[in-house]
């Protein structure tokens, strides 16, 4: 006996929470078609549907999705799919996709993502960066960052190193910096999407407070975001006003502490 559309939904459900496009192996007709009207794009035939959702599972994966909250509503042809996707740092609605039963499988399936989501998982971590910044939450910044991370700034005086690898050394970084540093707000910060969703651009300021001496530094950064976390950035400001600013505050405290 054919499934029914409401057996089938519940096998969808389950393979779209999981991010699992295994489960859907034996729901789609041999002949199916596979629509994204937003994009222009029809695939036809189960084996091509299914090698698409498996690589958009990764694709979601590596962008640091954990898990997807399905809806489901019948229709009279088959039912209707609703997802938000959910990551460790962000939470937002991700595609509708109507479905078309018949005979016991799948025959057509129209997909409506939202085409700026995945931007929105690396604008959530971004989001957290500054939170976290501005709230001198040392610890939790660290934690936003890849066991694996690469940081460079590029614009570091020569001698100094531009890079810095691995969470526990940023983390380091941090805890030191914050003995002698404090920051107070964040403004003028401006975000820029990019060609590739894990990638975004971001302008912002950071008021500041070191040794009595409230200042401004000027940031642009070029952040990469995977797995929900950040893997990669590299940080542009006035590095030599940095130091300067450091040197005048290792000269005039009498235990000499430094700001890292």
């Amino acid at each position: 006996m054919p499934r029914t559309a409401s057996e089938i939904a519940e096998l969808v459900r389950t393979g779209m929470a999981t991010i699992d496009a295994s489960a859907l192996s034996d729901v789609f007709a041999e002949d199916a078609v596979y629509e994204l009207p937003f994009r222009s794009e029809r695939i036809e035939g189960r084996d091509a549907i299914l090698a698409a959702l498996t690589a958009g599972g990764v694709r979601a994966r590596a962008l640091g999705l954990e898990k997807t909250e399905v809806t489901v509503t019948p229709t009279e042809s088959g039912f209707v799919l609703e997802l938000v996707a959910v990551g460790r740092a962000f939470r937002f609605p991700s595609s509708v996709g109507v479905v078309t039963v018949v005979d016991g499988a799948i025959t057509s399936y129209r997909d409506y993502p939202n085409v700026s989501g995945a931007s929105s998982a690396a604008r959530a971590v971004f989001d957290a960066f500054l939170a976290a910044s501005v709230e001198n939450r040392w610890d939790d910044l660290a934690d936003l960052y890849a066991e694996d991370v690469v940081l460079e700034m590029p614009f570091t005086p020569a001698g100094a190193d531009r890079f810095t690898k691995g969470r526990e050394e940023l983390r380091r970084r941090f805890t030191a910096a914050a003995a002698v540093r404090r920051i107070v707000k964040a403004d003028n910060v401006v975000v820029h999407e990019t060609s590739d969703p894990a990638v975004l651009v971001a302008e912002f300021d950071l008021h500041q407070e070191m040794g009595g001496e409230a200042f401004v530094s000027t940031h642009a950064m070029v952040m990469t975001v995977a797995g929900g976390r950040i893997t990669h950035s590299r940080d542009y400001a006035d590095t030599a006003a940095s130091a300067e600013r450091i040197r005048r505050f290792r000269e005039s405290s009498p235990a000499g502490s430094s700001g890292g």
